[in-house]
Formats: structure tokens, C-alpha cells, sequence
């Protein structure tokens, strides 16, 4: 931003929204973490992104844009190349009269502007947006991913047919590097997850997880699965002539505007090698915890207990529920100067400065057990274990809780009420497991509805029948008496790819380890009988959360009842 240090510091002052005391502390982090002042005071939940926007727009007299509201034609939108889009951090979203209309992040960067009147040769109408709203609408550049996918890797695949020679050779040809990267640049404008490249009998199919459903992205000639393969091979450096036992790496890939590290399993199967690649796209902030989904009383009970200096946090739910993102969330928070965190991954899947990441290795001897043993002699104030999975290392995350360190970790349990009886199932002593936990989290993940096709609709008979039913199930829950009969859902648009949705949530429930607690955990209590007792002393389960979520317009009661499902 175009502004001066102080004076970007006063305009944010002046809104009364941060106080001088955060700020200044804010200041130090950026310099420590080298980001943005702006960045930091959002990762950190001083202020909101848009509320930066509004009133920076305001003090600047420059009209504030939020891009997801706007519907942005291509004949727009390619006015200016997507490389000149990503290069100058701009993006053309529409006409108005002889002016076309331009959003910003900087709308004081001249420079920029002066190249797009030149690039377009027309006057320019200049608003502000947010950064996220950029990124999304760069993501309008790749419009039709179905025809454009398929042309181009036909004309790849044609030059590819009958080729023999070495596969590593084959591998390092253009087409085929051509075909791969082209699939990996789409996967990561639409915000994909994961990759998967499954061999059949006839034919190679290519799948994009996107808001944690699977979809189908194109069909490739059996022809290409070798070199494709290889090609994953070289680039993670595996054995590229092994194909009977599965195999694990990782490798960096650079788009035009980001790096993102690229996750990779291959997987012998019937008809060949299968690839699966976890996409994972580093952030210029990490997402604060309310903006992951947790309502003001599940965020109130997270803050309160991570500002404890001892004991034990452990998040559960199934894999791909988003545990490992709440985790880095809340390591963001705890890494200040004054302490020293250390983690032990199985993978590391994001990068923090500042803080000393280790990752398993069992062929050289490191487990989740004994990389806690030797964290125990570096001197830690918060340890993070990225998975709890057998006796040996709930023993050593309690001793390391009991001798005065904060543990945060993931176990897999149903919800939050279960974990106390599989820690006792592992293993643990019920009297140390009541000493030592502070707070469980349990979550899902649901997609959000999409904003610009979004609606209400009257709810069927029956599913505010099955609603009822579940809350019946909770004797303490506020909506009793507050069942609703219609909720919002989203019918589909070319901004959602007719999904409907448009990126994910979390529902959560939290349960704080009170003295109450304690005494049923040391009786070897039920998760039924610690369930009830949650709820009495104001866990909302993860059912309602996700209520509250589908009153709010932000998922649909569909989505809620998938995730909860056990």
C-alpha cells in the first residue's frame, strides 16, 4: 500500500476498532514474521479485511467494491491478460459508459494504473477491493476448464501416441510436461484440494476434490498413464522404475502469481500406478479461527485455553475435516518472540517462521513418541503433535503437559465427548487425563453456499421432523422452542460451476475440562454421561453449530447432515 508507515497507522487508530497497545505489538510481528501490517492485524482478528477496505476506501474517497456481488462477463475481464492481471494485482470487472472499471488493492499504485490505460487505451474508473476478492475473480480467466482442458490435452496426447523409448525420457518430453502442468494450473485456479490420476482398464481419469467433493475433470488415453506417472516421479524424486510398491514424496510448483507445495502418493493398482496430489498453496496470512468458522462462544473457549502455559488441546474429527488448519491457526496466535514452539508432522504441510518443525521419518527413527522425548530437551513452551495414534506418544504428550509445556494435538473420534474414553481405551490413566486436558474441539467440514445464487426455501416436512429429533436429543439446547421452517440455499451459477457452493466451514463443538468434568473422567464416565454434562455447562454440539450456520445463510441443512453422519 501506496501510504505512509504513520499514516496508515492513524487512519487505523482512528477508527477505534484497534487499540494503540495492539497495534504497536502488531508492528513487531510484521517486522519479526517480514508481512504486512495489514495482514497481521487480520490474521490476528484486530480487524476485519473488509472493514479495512471500507475505510481505507474511505479516507482515500476512492468507492469500496466487494467482486463477489459483481457479475464480471469475460469480454471484460480479458480487456487485460491474465499474466498483466496478476503482474499489476488488478483486475477489469466491467464498463461504465467510456470507462472501464478497475479494482484494486492499491488504488495509489499510479504506475500500475498508468499501464493499464496504456494496455487498454481506455480512462480508467478506480475502486478498492480486498485481496481475496482479486484472487477470485482472477479465477474467471479460466472459465471453461471442460473445453479448453480437453483441447489442449488432445493436441498434446496426439504427439504423444506411438512414441517408445526410455520412460524417463518420454517423461521429460514437452507434451507430456505440457499435459501435467496443465493440469496442475487448473486444479489450483479453481481452488482444489487434491488431484487424483486413476488408471482403468481403457482409460486415465483425471479428478479435482474441490470444497471436499470429488469431480470428474477429463478423460485421457490410456497411452499417457506411464509417462504422466514418470513424470510425478522425477519431479518428487521417486524411483521411477518401482511399480509394485507404493511410494511417497513432495515437489515445489511455481504459477505466475504463487509457489505452491505439491503433496504426492503413488499407489500400485490393478491396471497401473495411481497418483493422488494434496495441493497446498501457501497463504500471505494464515485464516483467523472466526474466520474457520467458530462462533464468538467456541472462539472465547479457544482463546481463554491457549493462553494457558501447560496442559493439553487436542482437536478430533475424521480426515480431511480440516484438524491440521485449525492447528496452524492457532500455532499463528501462539508465535510470539517470547516462546519457543516446536512441532513433530507426519507430513509438514506449511512453512512458519519461526517456528522448528520436524517431520516423522521412520527410516531414520522419528516417531510422534520419540520426536516429543527429544522436544523435551530443546527447551519448548508449546509442543504440537500432529497426531495422537498410539500409548507411547499419549504418554508422552501427558508427561510433557504434567512438566509445565502447552500441547496441542489431533486424535480421531466422533466428537468431542468420545475422546476422554478412547485416551482411556490407549491407554491413559484417568486421574492424568483429568490433570492435563484443558479443551477438546471437535469439527466438520460443510461447504458455504454460494452468495450470488443464494435464496430461501420452505424446509420439507420431514427434515424438520429429523431437525426436531436431534435437538430432542440435547435437553439443553436454545432451539427448542426456535425450530425454523424455511432456510437458504443456493440454486447454482457460473460463479459456483452450478455447485450452488462456493469454498467450506467448519462447525465445531468445544468442551472446556472443568472441575465437574474432571470427577466424571476420573469415574470412567460414559461419552454419553460427559456429552450431557458438556451440554449442561454450555457445549453447543456440532449438530446445532451447523443450525446456527444454515440460519445465517452460510450452508444448507443437506450439507450439515453430511458431515455429521457418523
Amino acid at each position: 500500500m501506496h501510504i505512509p508507515k504513520e499514516e496508515l497507522k492513524q487512519i487505523i487508530l482512528d477508527s477505534e476498532i484497534v487499540s494503540l497497545a495492539d497495534y504497536e505489538l502488531s508492528e513487531k510481528e510484521a517486522q519479526r514474521s517480514n508481512a504486512t501490517i495489514e495482514d497481521i492485524l487480520i490474521g490476528n482478528n484486530l480487524i476485519s479485511e473488509k472493514y479495512l477496505v471500507d475505510i481505507l476506501a474511505k479516507y482515500l474517497d476512492i468507492p469500496a467494491i466487494d467482486l463477489s456481488n459483481e457479475k464480471i462477463s469475460f469480454k471484460d475481464i480479458e480487456l487485460l491478460s491474465e499474466s498483466d492481471a496478476k503482474k499489476k494485482n488488478i483486475i477489469v470487472f466491467g464498463r461504465e459508459k467510456q470507462f472501464l472499471k478497475v479494482a484494486m488493492t492499491d488504488p495509489l499504485d499510479l504506475q500500475a494504473i498508468e499501464y493499464v490505460k496504456t494496455k487498454t487505451g481506455r480512462p480508467l474508473a478506480i475502486f478498492m477491493t480486498s485481496q481475496d476478492n482479486i484472487k477470485k475473480a482472477w479465477k474467471r480467466y479460466k472459465r471453461d476448464i471442460g473445453k479448453e482442458f480437453h483441447e489442449i490435452i488432445k493436441r498434446n496426447v496426439e504427439q504423444t501416441r506411438g512414441k517408445k523409448g526410455d520412460l524417463a525420457m518420454i517423461a521429460q518430453d514437452l507434451p507430456i510436461i505440457s499435459i501435467f502442468d496443465t493440469i496442475l494450473d487448473y486444479a489450483i485456479a479453481h481452488g482444489s484440494s487434491d488431484i487424483h490420476i486413476e488408471v482403468f482398464e481403457k482409460k486415465v481419469i483425471v479428478r479435482f476434490r474441490v470444497d471436499g467433493i470429488l469431480h470428474d475433470i477429463i478423460e485421457l488415453p490410456l497411452s499417457v498413464q506411464l509417462a504422466l506417472i514418470a513424470r510425478i516421479k522425477i519431479l518428487s524424486n521417486l524411483q521411477i522404475d518401482e511399480h509394485q510398491k507404493p511410494q511417497d514424496g513432495r515437489f515445489k510448483f511455481r504459477t505466475e502469481d504463487q509457489a505452491v507445495s505439491i503433496r504426492v502418493s503413488i499407489m500400485p493398482t490393478f491396471h497401473g500406478e495411481k497418483a493422488v496430489m494434496r495441493i497446498l498453496t501457501g497463504s500471505s496470512r494464515p485464516l483467523s479461527l472466526s474466520e474457520l468458522g467458530l462462533s464468538d462462544h467456541n472462539l472465547h473457549r479457544v482463546e481463554k485455553n491457549i493462553k494457558k502455559t501447560q496442559g493439553l488441546i487436542l482437536i478430533t474429527g475424521p480426515t480431511g475435516s480440516g484438524k491440521t488448519t485449525t492447528l496452524y491457526s492457532m500455532l499463528h496466535l501462539l508465535n510470539k518472540p517470547e516462546v519457543n514452539i516446536c512441532t513433530i508432522e507426519d507430513p509438514i504441510e506449511y512453512d512458519i517462521s519461526r517456528i522448528n518443525q520436524t517431520q516423522v521419518n521412520s527410516k531414520s527413527g522419528i516417531t510422534f513418541a520419540q520426536g516429543l522425548k527429544s522436544f523435551l530437551r530443546q527447551n519448548p513452551n508449546i509442543i504440537m503433535v500432529g497426531e495422537i495414534r498410539d500409548k507411547e506418544t499419549l504418554e508422552m504428550a501427558i508427561h510433557a503437559s504434567l512438566t509445565g509445556h502447552l500441547v496441542l494435538s489431533t486424535l480421531h473420534t466422533n466428537n468431542a465427548a468420545l475422546a476422554i474414553p478412547r485416551l482411556i481405551n490407549m491407554g491413559a490413566e484417568p486421574f492424568l487425563i483429568a490433570s492435563t486436558l484443558n479443551l477438546i474441539i471437535a469439527q466438520r467440514l460443510v461447504r458455504k453456499n454460494c452468495s450470488k445464487c443464494l435464496s430461501s426455501q420452505k424446509l420439507d416436512k420431514d427434515i424438520i421432523r429429523t431437525i426436531k429429533e436431534q435437538i430432542k436429543l440435547n435437553p439443553f439446547s436454545k432451539f427448542t422452542a426456535n425450530i425454523f421452517d424455511t432456510a437458504y440455499t443456493a440454486s447454482g451459477c457460473k460463479s459456483c460451476s452450478n455447485s450452488g457452493y462456493h469454498g467450506q466451514i467448519g462447525i465445531y463443538e468445544t468442551l472446556e475440562i472443568t472441575s465437574s468434568m474432571k470427577n466424571l473422567i476420573i469415574k470412567k464416565a460414559s461419552g454419553n454421561e460427559i456429552k450431557k454434562l458438556a451440554c449442561e455447562e454450555g457445549m453447543t454440539p456440532m449438530f446445532e453449530d451447523g443450525l446456527e450456520k444454515i440460519q445465517t445463510g452460510q450452508s444448507t441443512i443437506t450439507e450439515v447432515f453430511r458431515s455429521i453422519r457418523d
